[in-house]
């Protein structure tokens, strides 16, 4: 049975991978000149920066992308983070569990039951996480710690994301644990798919545009220049790029649906440092900071990711929608050196990217899930705009990519 997969991003390429170790005749177009998408590297005078994806796995070896991985026996070393996080508040570096001690004792307690209800998955609902804080506490440090994680994790703040949502993210946080760094960074885990594809017979075509799916016959056409003809067809384009392809043949309601999908957007600023800003390789929020959700320096775990005796440092912020795109740079920059006092010294700017519209941090904001199954019976979508509840980043990718291996044998 022929199988065709559109786009060669993570999820395109995990789903790939997946199909021909169960038996499909594979085939991955991709319209860029390399695979990986938002998900590799590109050098940089002598550092590996990423094309979109930090360079972290959100639950390291244990996630859903970590237990793919060994199951398709792709060779990827998930090195653990040393802490998990910390947090920057009043100038001092505090982890998770010391959080309560900076607040004062009539708020202490709540904190601590705040954290308790996180780690046991209650009292949430439709609400927004901000809501849903707001009604055990009033502490505007609260709000800012909580902005700062969905900013990091998710690109949008504590009022766009359902309480639900991060209770059950935080859930499988305290079950599986924080995040871990790849050796080689995103494209170490790129090749390594890109390795088990050739080692299947997949046929990986690049700088390959598909131009349409159709439906004839009980298969699918789909044309890349040439026509060629599928049973199956898993879609790593994003949801809306996938209805555009499909046209008519998937429903007018569904059509609107998926139009109508927010996506979430971000800045990210790669930093060549001279010395380590950071003494670990786990995250450090920055809840009061003006504009930056967080800060990696995975060179601290990951050395070859920078020149020798370099490291590289990568902040992160939510981009809202409608905002000056320059003005905030400026602001995420001027928090960078206000964090460091050295940064003048031993700092410089490699890049600032920019993620939004068709290149965006998620393709539907989270909170929002998408089946992987579209109305038209063959054809799914996988990527980063369908992740199951309580999954974020790479690992929510390769959760709905789990998913949709459900669907697809229960079918065939």
């Amino acid at each position: 049975m022929r199988a065709c997969v559109v786009g060669a991003g993570l999820g395109g390429l995990l789903a790939a991978a997946n199909l021909a170790k169960e038996g499909f005749e594979v085939v991955v177009y991709e319209k860029l000149p390399y695979a990986g998408g938002r998900f590799t590297n590109m050098a940089y005078r002598g550092f590996q920066l990423s094309t979109g994806a930090l360079h972290m796995i959100p639950h390291g070896e244990k996630g859903p992308l970590g237990r793919m991985l060994r199951s398709l026996s792709a060779e990827v070393e998930i090195i653990p983070s040393q802490p998990q996080a910390m947090f920057r508040i009043g100038g001092r570096d505090y982890e998770y569990e010391e959080l309560p001690s900076i607040f004062p004792l009539r708020d202490r307690l709540k904190v601590a039951k705040i954290i308790a209800m996180l780690k046991l998955g209650r009292g949430a609902g439709s609400e927004s996480y901000r809501s849903w804080l707001e009604r055990q506490i009033k502490n505007e440090i609260v709000f800012k710690i909580a902005d700062s994680f969905t900013g990091w994790s998710l690109s949008l703040s504590a009022s766009e994301v359902p309480a639900g949502e991060v209770i059950a993210q935080t859930r499988n946080i305290n079950k599986l644990g924080g995040p871990g760094i790849p050796a080689g960074g995103c494209g170490g885990v790129t090749q390594a798919l890109v390795e088990v594809l050739e080692s299947e017979g997949v046929r990986l075509l690049l700088k390959q545009r598909v131009e349409t799916i159709r439906r004839k016959g009980g298969v699918f056409e789909v044309l890349a220049g040439e026509k060629e003809s599928f049973e199956l067809v898993v879609s790593n384009a994003g949801p809306k790029a996938t209805a555009q392809l499909a046209g008519e043949i998937l429903p007018a309601e569904y059509r609107r649906a998926v139009s109508r999908i927010r996506g979430a957007a971000g800045i990210k600023i790669s930093v060549a440092c001279k010395k380590p800003m950071l003494s670990h390789s786990g995250v450090l929020f920055t809840p009061e900071a003006r504009r930056i959700n967080g800060i990696n320096e995975v060179t601290n775990a990951v050395p070859e990711l920078a020149p020798h005796g370099e490291h590289l440092l990568m902040s992160h912020q939510r981009l809202a929608g409608g905002a000056d795109v320059k003005r905030e740079i400026e602001l995420g920059l001027r928090d960078l050196r206000e964090l460091f006092p050295e940064f003048k010294k031993y700092c410089r700017v490699l890049a600032v990217q920019v993620y939004r519209n068709s290149w965006p941090v998620n393709r539907a904001a989270s909170g929002v899930h998408l089946p992987p199954a579209t109305p038209v019976e063959g054809l799914y979508l996988v990527g980063d705009a369908v992740k199951p509840e309580g999954w974020m980043e790479t690992d929510g990718i390769a959760a709905g990519v789990e998913e949709a291996l459900r669907h697809i044998k229960a079918s065939y």
